[in-house]
C-alpha cells in the first residue's frame, strides 16, 4: 500500500446546510469550491464517509452542558447568531456542527484502527475559537479539542499535540488546555488581529506551563518566515513532547490574497508544514494524524492550499 493510499479525505454537501447569510466570508460557496477540488483528487486518496453525529456526551468532553444547551436553543429558536458572540447560525447549524464533529471522531477511529494513516476532515462550521462555554469567531463546537479528549478517553492515549496554522490564534483551544500538561498546543498566527490573543509570552499555566507555544507573525510576512520560526520552535517542542497523536487545526486564511488574513503564505508553505507535521507523526505517533478545516475565505485559494495539504499528507 502506497503512502498516498493511506491518506483519507472527508467532505460532504451536508455541511452546506449551515447557512451563514449573504456576504458572510465563512459561506457555503467557499465550501462548494473546496469540495469540487477535493473531489478531483487522485483516486488513491480514499474518500471517507461520516458514520455518525457526535453524541452530547462527546461534546461535553470539553464544552459545558449549559453551552451545549444554549447552542441547541439558539438554533431551535431560529436565531441569526449565537448569543455568546459573532457566530452566524441557522435552523440546521446545531445538527451540522454535530455531524462535523462526528466525522472527525470517525476519522480518529479509522486512524487508530490502522485503516488510514492521515485524514483531512473538510468540515464546517469551524471550531478553534470556541471555548468551553462560548461560541465565537464563526465557531460552534471545538472539534480538535473534542478530538484530543476523545483520543484520551476512548483510545487511552496520553500525549496529544495540536498544531494550529490558521491566520487567527485559536483562543478557544488554548483556553481549554491552558493548564493541561497532556496536550501540547502550538499556534502560528498573524499578530494583532482577531481575537487579539496568542501572545508569545503565554506559555501555559500551572501544570500546563510550557505546553502552550504561540508564534505570532508580522503582517505581510511570507511563508519563509513561518518556516524559520517552525525550525526554531515547533520542531524542538514536538521532539521534546513526543506526541502519541498529531491533530492539526488546518486554516488556510494565512494564504496570500485571503480577504480576512494579512499573511502571504503560498501553497508550498502549507505543503511543507504538512510534511513536517506528518514527519513528527511518523517519528513519534505511528504516523497517526488528523487535520480539521478551520478558516480560508478566498475560495480558489482555499481549494488550492487544501489540495496541497492533502497531497503532502502522503509524502
Amino acid at each position: 500500500m502506497s503512502e498516498l493510499s493511506k491518506t483519507g479525505v472527508h467532505f460532504s454537501a451536508d455541511y452546506e446546510r449551515h447557512d451563514t447569510g449573504p456576504g458572510h466570508p465563512e459561506s457555503a460557496h467557499r465550501y462548494q469550491v473546496l469540495s469540487a477540488a477535493l473531489a478531483a483528487l487522485p483516486p488513491e486518496i480514499r474518500r471517507m464517509e461520516s458514520a455518525r453525529r457526535a453524541t452530547v456526551a462527546e461534546i461535553l468532553l470539553v464544552h459545558e452542558h449549559s453551552y451545549h444547551d444554549l447552542v441547541y436553543r439558539d438554533t431551535e429558536s431560529l436565531a441569526d447568531f449565537l448569543r455568546t458572540g459573532d457566530t452566524a447560525i441557522c435552523e440546521h447549524s446545531y445538527d451540522v456542527a454535530l455531524e462535523a464533529c462526528g466525522a472527525m471522531l470517525t476519522a480518529l477511529d479509522a486512524v487508530m484502527a490502522g485503516e488510514l494513516a492521515a485524514v483531512f476532515c473538510a468540515v464546517r462550521p469551524p471550531g478553534h475559537h470556541a471555548t468551553a462555554n462560548r461560541g465565537m469567531g464563526f465557531c460552534v463546537f471545538n472539534h480538535v479539542a473534542i478530538g484530543a479528549r476523545y483520543l484520551q478517553a476512548r483510545h487511552g492515549l496520553g500525549r496529544i499535540a495540536i498544531i494550529d496554522w490558521d491566520v487567527h490564534h485559536g483562543n478557544g483551544t488554548e483556553e481549554i488546555f491552558i493548564e493541561d500538561p497532556s496536550v501540547l498546543y502550538i499556534s502560528l498566527h498573524e499578530e494583532h488581529i482577531y481575537p487579539y490573543t496568542g501572545s508569545a509570552t503565554n506559555r501555559g499555566r500551572g501544570p500546563g506551563l510550557g505546553m502552550n507555544l504561540n508564534i505570532p507573525l508580522p503582517r505581510h510576512s511570507a511563508g519563509m518566515q513561518a518556516l524559520a520560526a517552525w525550525d526554531a520552535q515547533v520542531g524542538p517542542a514536538m521532539d521534546a513532547f513526543q506526541p502519541e497523536f498529531v491533530l492539526i487545526s488546518a486554516g488556510f486564511d494565512a494564504r496570500l490574497d485571503d480577504p480576512v488574513g494579512g499573511l502571504c503564505w503560498d501553497d508550498e508553505t502549507f505543503a511543507e508544514m504538512t510534511r513536517r507535521s506528518a514527519g513528527y507523526a511518523r517519528q513519534w505517533s505511528h504516523g497517526r494524524l488528523v487535520s480539521v478545516l478551520e478558516g480560508g475565505y478566498n475560495p480558489p485559494g482555499l481549494a488550492s492550499a487544501a489540495v496541497a495539504h492533502v497531497m503532502a499528507l502522503g509524502q
